[in-house]
């Protein structure tokens, strides 16, 4: 029996034992019906597609348009690569996060571009920008200022839900998935992959996670006013303690799933999100980032798998980079391709 046709085996039993797919089928329900209401080709990157939605349907954080892009390849494909864009988080105290999209956004396809150049197969591509403020998974309006007037929108579920509803409309025969980000995109990952799931419940689902692992300051009081600001409770995994606090423990639920696997990139210290967004030294968050994801490691070691350095970089500089003589790229090529030589990188 091929590999590929027992992962469809066990993917298609999973469904029957899957937890939190009825949270999941709310999540869609809710805000399902949002539709585009214009498209027109991208003047910064050809061959794509975007797709924009009404302000009063979809909107950033400070009520600006919210859109998505779309490249279709040639040939008929059953495969799709979907990238989400980082660019900060914003909550009281902490208002630093990209506030609008434009059309120069498209570009950060670069990356699914030339992993499509080193891969045998054609896939659709999409883009989806970042604007919420919320790592993609906020549903609140807030006054941050006090002034009795909203003056940030956190739409980042309501956005993900319209884009990815979109997506499946656009492809709906998707066998294979390959989904990206770096920063909050990476954090988005973690919303994402619930949704794909329910979209697409036999894909298989590659998670690649650059630099935004959905690690939290570890503080009652962090987790309380990241929830006030974002309603993330409304999105936890039913029955899972530590995944209030820790976004990085919602993939545990999914995992469950063999037909998911998760690849992390991250550096030990990253200043980044450890330092400038989460006020941690770099020896706890360190601390943090290998405690959490050895115990994701430990628990799926054939499904969840780290790519990480040494230093305090922020997100991927150098695909060529070499931990134990491998290359970061060959790592991706063997996460995709599910090879043997995918393994769990730490230097």
């Amino acid at each position: 029996m091929s590999k590929k046709f027992l992962t469809l085996i066990l993917t298609t039993l999973s469904l029957l034992i899957l937890p939190g797919c009825s949270s999941n089928k709310a999540l869609m329900k809710k805000y399902g019906d949002i539709t585009p209401v214009t498209s027109r080709e991208n003047s910064k990157v050809d061959g794509w597609q975007n797709y924009y939605f009404s302000k009063t349907d979809c909107n950033c954080v400070y009520g600006d348009e919210f859109y998505i892009a779309l490249k279709e390849t040639p040939s008929q494909s059953n495969n799709l690569m979907i990238s989400l864009q980082g660019g900060g988080a914003c909550w009281p105290g902490m208002i630093h996060c990209k506030p609008n999209t434009s059309e120069e956004d498209v570009l950060i396809s670069d990356f699914t571009t030339q992993l499509d150049d080193r891969l045998t197969e054609d896939w659709n591509q999409v883009v989806i920008p970042y604007c919420d403020g919320s790592v993609f998974m906020g549903d609140t309006k807030q006054d941050y200022n006090d002034d009795d007037n909203t003056d940030h929108w956190h739409n980042g579920l309501k956005n993900s839900v319209a884009a990815l509803k979109l997506t499946h409309k656009k492809f709906p025969n998707t066998s294979k998935i390959f989904l990206t980000g770096c920063s909050a995109g990476g954090y988005g990952t973690i919303l994402h992959l619930r949704l794909l799931r329910e979209l697409y419940p036999k894909a298989a689902i590659y998670v690649l996670n650059e630099s935004g692992p959905g690690l939290l300051k570890p503080d009652n009081e962090f987790w309380e006013m990241v929830d006030a600001s974002w309603n993330l409770s409304q999105l936890m995994p039913k029955n899972c303690d530590p995944c209030a606090g820790q976004l990085i423990y919602w993939y545990d639920d999914m995992l469950k799933d063999p037909g998911i696997k998760i690849g992390l990139y991250s550096s030990y210290m990253d200043q980044v999100i450890g330092r400038d967004f989460l006020k941690m030294t770099p020896e706890n968050y360190k601390s943090l980032l290998v405690k959490t994801t050895d115990d994701l490691n430990a628990k799926y070691p054939d499904q969840f798998k780290r790519f990480l350095i040494k230093g305090k970089s922020h997100c991927v500089r150098n695909r060529d980079y070499q931990v134990n003589g491998i290359k970061y790229w060959d790592w991706v090529m063997a996460f995709i391709n599910e090879k043997e030589n995918w393994k769990d990188i730490l230097e």
